[in-house]
């Protein structure tokens, strides 16, 4: 779990936001970026009578819904952030995983808002202190 850094805070407290300008950022440097997203409350993403919603009533472990736009990998279980992480490495290698939430794992963090955090960064919006925060981070992966 060495490419991963969290981005955490309270609700509205500008994650996505940031996250969105990491992104942006990153990728026209030319870094492929994948993200997570931790939702802390009871989430579906399949639909209640849909196909792939039948598909993991029937008993399938994880369902694959694929179009010309998409492919959504459905697995019937939540996970731990190593293990989503590994996954993400094997099929999508990415450059650096930003993990908005999980506050509580054992990850270099960037902390938004009021929240306080130890051994985390904070973004006050300094964006230049922040990159170059992340390009060290990249480097001495």
């Amino acid at each position: 779990m060495n490419n991963l850094i969290g981005i955490c805070g309270h609700h509205n407290s500008g994650k996505t936001t940031l996250i969105e300008k990491l992104i942006k950022w990153l990728k026209n440097d030319g870094y492929k970026i994948v993200t997570i997203k931790n939702i802390p409350k009871r989430f579906s993403i399949d639909t209640e009578g849909k196909d792939t919603w039948k598909h993991g009533q029937a008993g399938a472990s994880v369902v694959v819904a694929s179009s010309m736009d998409e492919t959504a990998f459905i697995f019937k279980k939540g996970m731990e952030l190593k293990e989503i992480a590994d996954i993400l490495n094997l099929i999508a290698r990415p450059d650096l995983i930003l993990v908005e939430g999980r506050k509580m794992e054992r990850i270099p963090k960037i902390s938004v808002g009021d929240i306080e955090l130890e051994d985390a960064i904070k973004y006050e919006d300094n964006i230049d202190e922040i990159q170059r925060w992340i390009q060290d981070f990249i480097r001495d992966e």
